[in-house]
């Protein structure tokens, strides 16, 4: 075996697994001075030697006796002649561990444990064979095993030459081990020198002890190799045990491997992969169902850097910072993570399941509730390619026909906002529907409700429809709740389809509270006013886009920083069009030469702070509400016949521009949504928004 050392970077190191002479001469050792009887590196070229401990020395350590900086190893001290260790005193010229900070010194041996570099087997006991016994009797009175210090009893090794037993357990410790209470690096069996155990604080009375080598590190062979009961095991995947702690302690501080949060009593190790648990965690179900997020399950897993390839730093429900080091619930489908806690806390909202092969059952939720929306009337192949060209939607009575070049005006009459290619188009009447419009689903389970729900359309021509979620009106695609007529238009409906999302008026991540999620679940059974239609006077903090109070109770925050986003602003179209203007206004957030702000369209100043749209060429800049005008998703029109007009009305928007005319029914002027006479020669004329007005013409 041949390796380059830092030491000796001139020439290859071979490994020499017999003893070394030279001409009678002793060989010794380049890094700690000594001799080399048995296994050593040499460089053929030259009389260079190194043990085979001292060739394999970490190349930094940290050490109690020097706590502020980790030490290096060097080949010999950055100084001119001869040096001293700082612990011994003593002269040296080898190998030493420094400090550049504080120049600091340790000879290596000083940096080990006493033994360290002389044993070079397991046991000292090299002159006679070790017979095993196998009575289980004890060896008689004050015979105690020369490892652990413990009186004998059970199967044993012994010398009766050199009165040395050990237990068979004890001699077949293994010389290295890996253990949870410190994953950094291995623990290797040593000879101890009274020293205290880092996780019981005991002083180690054994003749060996577990000890890491790097960070100075010791462990109680008990402590490290446990007697152990068994515990009750609900994970197949994990056999858990029970560490009994040593007799003077009450407790035993940890981290607990399965969900995270520290324990201060005894805890459950796994035999296998010596993981630390609370009693309590041994139970946790394998997965959830959660309404929380939009996929079937979450899974529970011990170690989420091994099991999750893009790993999110943020808790889904609590957007708090992960701890990937310990356990967690995660989606197999996405990068979802929640903290354990988090996914337990909300028990209400989450149906325990079991089964084999979670993971393999990794479909989206949507799968049992895919009724498309749209039949298929004519279909192309382009390739591998599927293009649907013409198809039937349920929303409206002709067929719609795919288009992949769109005009700056147009809007999807399912949303409102404006429309992207390719889109459907009827060529019979002014209707349009966006592509992502289209391919929603007839039902849809809805992450934040229990109950399914089903996509509906304005039923009459001039139907207006309150959405409980952004508390606006609007006409076209929405989803509705049979049981506690819950509507949510489709604006909303799919910008909060994702457990967080990536708006442009912010640079960081928004997400939907734990609480806000709470509040769009659906009244018990039907029984009672539902969460969302509760009056209960509750403080919604401001919208940063906007800075008014959110009407509705749903709204996102940032997952870093203070930012709220209402969702009125959260949904506003990132383009709109006024007749003030000859090209489109875009949403902007924020505008660096904004010296005197103000609204072309009111006139009156605003606030450079909040959201505004702008035309960047015409440098015409707008309120939201100035620009999009106080009914931005209805869209006006639809010719319909009532029974108590002789002429079909339409569906109109009167502002105080217009010169306002008298409602036919209250005598009131008309400056809201209205319904005209399509008339020409008939000048009636209702308020839309009125009840009584409205409802006078059935």
């Amino acid at each position: 075996m041949e390796v380059e050392h830092f030491s000796h970077p001139d020439h290859p190191l071979i490994l020499i697994n017999k003893v070394l002479e030279y001409s009678c001469e002793l060989v010794i050792c380049s890094g700690c001075e000594g001799p080399i009887w048995g296994p050593c590196y040499s460089c053929t070229s030259c009389y260079f030697f190194l043990h085979k401990k001292c060739a394999e020395l970490p190349r930094e350590i940290k050490r109690r006796i020097h706590p502020r900086h980790p030490l290096h190893l060097l080949a010999k001290a950055p100084y001119a002649g001869e040096y001293g260790c700082d612990r011994c005193d003593k002269i040296f010229k080898s190998f030493v561990y420094h400090c550049s900070f504080c120049k600091f010194d340790l000879d290596i041996k000083c940096a080990f444990q006493p033994g360290f570099f002389e044993v070079d087997s397991q046991f000292p006991h090299k002159d006679h064979p070790l017979i095993l016994n196998e009575e289980k009797e004890y060896h008689g009175e004050g015979v105690k095993c020369s490892v652990c210090k413990e009186p004998m009893s059970g199967l044993s090794y012994s010398c009766t030459s050199c009165n040395f037993f050990l237990h068979k357990k004890c001699a077949e410790l293994p010389p290295e081990i890996k253990r949870q209470l410190h994953p950094e690096h291995p623990l290797r069996l040593l000879p101890n020198h009274d020293m205290i155990c880092d996780f019981c604080n005991e002083t180690c009375y054994e003749s060996f002890v577990y000890f890491c080598i790097v960070c100075d590190y010791n462990l109680h062979i008990k402590c490290a190799c446990p007697p152990c009961i068994d515990a009750a095991d609900q994970n197949q995947r994990h056999q858990f045990r029970r560490l009994l702690n040593p007799p003077s302690l009450k407790s035993i501080s940890f981290t607990c491997n399965a969900c995270g949060t520290d324990g201060d009593d005894s805890p459950l190790v796994c035999t296998m992969c010596q993981i630390l648990v609370h009693e309590k965690c041994i139970s946790l179900p394998r997965t959830l169902k959660t309404v929380l997020h939009h996929h079937p399950h979450i899974i529970h897993t011990y170690h989420p850097q091994q099991c999750i390839k893009s790993i999110n730093k943020y808790c889904g429900i609590c957007r708090r910072e992960v701890d990937t080091e310990y356990g967690v619930y995660y989606c197999p489908d996405c990068d979802f993570v929640a903290h354990v806690k988090c996914s337990r806390e909300y028990g209400d909202s989450a149906t325990e399941t079991g089964g084999e092969n979670e993971e393999e059952q990794s479909v989206t939720a949507d799968d049992q509730f895919m009724e498309p929306s749209f039949r298929v009337v004519r279909e192309i192949k382009h390739g591998e390619e599927r293009i649907i060209e013409e198809i039937e939607h349920f929303s409206h009575q002709h067929n719609l026909i795919l288009i992949d070049k769109v005009d700056d005006d147009l809007k999807c009459d399912a949303c409102m906002l404006p429309i992207s290619t390719p889109f459907y188009s009827c060529a019979s009447c002014n209707f349009f529907l966006d592509k992502t419009c289209i391919e929603l689903p007839r039902r849809k389970k809805w992450q934040y409700h229990q109950l399914q729900l089903r996509s509906s359309w304005s039923r009459g021509a001039h139907d207006l429809i309150w959405c409980d979620v952004c508390k606006q009106d609007f006409r076209g695609l929405s989803y509705t709740c049979d049981v506690c007529a819950l509507y949510v238009d489709v604006r909303c409906f799919k910008s909060i389809l994702e457990d967080s999302f990536k708006h442009g008026g912010h640079e960081h991540p928004l997400y939907l509270p734990a609480d806000r999620k709470n509040i769009l679940r659906c009244s018990n059974g039907g029984r009672g006013r539902p969460p969302w239609a509760a009056d209960d006077r509750e403080n919604i903090p401001h919208c940063s886009g906007c800075c008014v109070p959110e009407k509705s109770k749903v709204f996102f925050k940032c997952a870093v920083c203070d930012f709220k986003l209402g969702m009125k602003c959260a949904t506003l179209p990132y383009k709109a069009r006024h007749e003030y203007d000859d090209h489109p206004l875009f949403l902007t957030y924020m505008n660096a030469n904004d010296y005197q702000p103000s609204c072309i369209i009111c006139e009156e100043d605003r606030d450079p702070k909040l959201w505004f749209y702008r035309c960047e060429e015409c440098d015409f800049d707008a309120h939201p509400e100035c620009a999009l005008g106080k009914y931005p998703y209805v869209k006006p029109g639809g010719v319909h016949p009532y029974p108590k007009h002789p002429h079909p009305l339409v569906l109109v928007v009167k502002t105080e521009d217009y010169r306002p005319q008298a409602c036919d029914t209250c005598g009131e002027p008309c400056d809201d949504l209205a319904l005209e006479c399509t008339d020409p020669d008939c000048s009636f004329i209702v308020h839309r928004k009125r009840w009584e007005c409205f409802n006078s013409l059935w």
